[in-house]
């Protein structure tokens, strides 16, 4: 009697824990299908009208009378040659669909490559930041990286380029991907300190302080590490008709490209993956560590259901407004396998509220 007794716990306990383990990891999102948009590029036969990396904000007085502008850098082919940021505006009234290209701000280097640009608007300046990597300014400097900056007040001439951030250890990097913000009275870059070598592997977040965008002085001033966050993956797939069914699996989410967005006096956090299949939400804690939440906000399995393709994500962007989260992201194209489209999507923040976990973490 005692055996059958132990039996039925251990039987009820592996119930339970597998109903768990399945809701928990079973590829899932909280955004809406998103919907691609149609980017156009300069010199199409070169940029191919691609965008890998965009960085969108929004200011309420307009630069040059548009509200909304863009910096993105194509990656057509996976050719780092075209990885050059491009600028564009739209005059959408909200959560914008069509972008005008206006200016290439930085051409192909004679070595190396461009990367990663952000933008970033304070006292009706508009900022474009990007990492150069071995190009001839970072063999100027005795270093791999090196990110610049240049300004602009009507969003069509730009100052010259000046040195923001440098790193010189090829295996690694405390400036990949930077995002500059102004906090507390200082600009800081937030940036992904990521190694290369021998394995790839995030290992942590860098922030780099300065006092003045016009005359450069950031130093390097601490790396944070972020809390671990298990998302939903899954072992392999089964399509019967037009459902797609999944085995899950916990995936451990390695931040490669992220952007950062403040809302309600809190820093919110934007984040991928190299190539990864989870766009995720995270949120700046008073101990400065970043904590993401377990949902994604969009994920590439869940979509491959009404996609019927397998893509890959890159880099998001976006922000939070009137209660909702904005959210755009780029992935490989569905009909170009060479190219990669941008694409929003939007949810409720009120159904991140409603999670338990997000009332634990964001109430912290």
């Amino acid at each position: 009697m005692f055996g059958k007794r132990i039996l039925l716990f251990i039987t009820t306990l592996l119930f339970v824990f597998t109903i768990y383990y399945t809701v928990r990891f079973y590829p899932n999102q909280s955004c809406e299908i998103p919907i691609k948009l149609t980017i156009s590029t300069p010199e199409p036969l070169i940029y191919n009208n691609d965008c890998l990396h965009p960085c969108i904000r929004f200011t309420e007085s307009g630069i040059n009378g548009h509200k909304w502008w863009m910096i993105q850098s194509p990656f057509y082919d996976r050719n780092s040659d075209v990885e050059n940021p491009i600028l564009y505006y739209s005059d959408d009234k909200e959560f914008p669909s069509n972008w005008t290209p206006t200016k290439i701000i930085a051409q192909t280097p004679l070595k190396g490559f461009n990367s990663d640009p952000n933008l970033f608007i304070y006292n009706d300046e508009l900022w474009v930041f990007w990492r150069e990597f071995m190009t001839p300014l970072c063999d100027s400097l005795g270093v791999s990286k090196v990110t610049v900056g240049v300004y602009s007040k009507d969003g069509l001439s730009f100052s010259k380029p000046k040195v923001y951030l440098t790193h010189k250890d090829i295996d690694s990097d405390s400036e990949q991907a930077p995002v500059l913000i102004h906090k507390n009275n200082k600009f800081q870059f937030y940036s992904t300190n990521y190694q290369y070598s021998p394995t790839r592997t995030n290992t942590g977040i860098a922030i780099w302080e300065g006092s003045s965008l016009h005359k450069p002085d950031f130093k390097l001033t601490k790396v944070i590490q972020s809390t671990d966050t298990y998302v939903c993956d899954r072992i392999t797939q089964l399509r019967v008709g037009s459902f797609l069914f999944f085995i899950p699996k916990p995936l451990k989410h390695d931040i490669w490209h992220f952007d950062l967005f403040e809302f309600n006096k809190q820093i919110f956090m934007f984040s991928v993956s190299e190539w990864g299949d989870n766009i995720m939400l995270g949120v700046e804690k008073a101990n400065g560590k970043f904590k993401t939440f377990s949902l994604p906000l969009v994920n590439n399995h869940y979509l491959e259901k009404f996609t019927k393709k397998r893509v890959y994500f890159y880099k998001p962007t976006g922000y939070i407004k009137n209660d909702t989260i904005f959210v755009y992201y780029t992935a490989t194209s569905t009909i170009d396998g060479k190219r990669n489209d941008l694409f929003k999507t939007k949810v409720a923040l009120s159904e991140y509220f409603n999670l338990k976990e997000f009332k634990t973490i964001y109430n912290d």
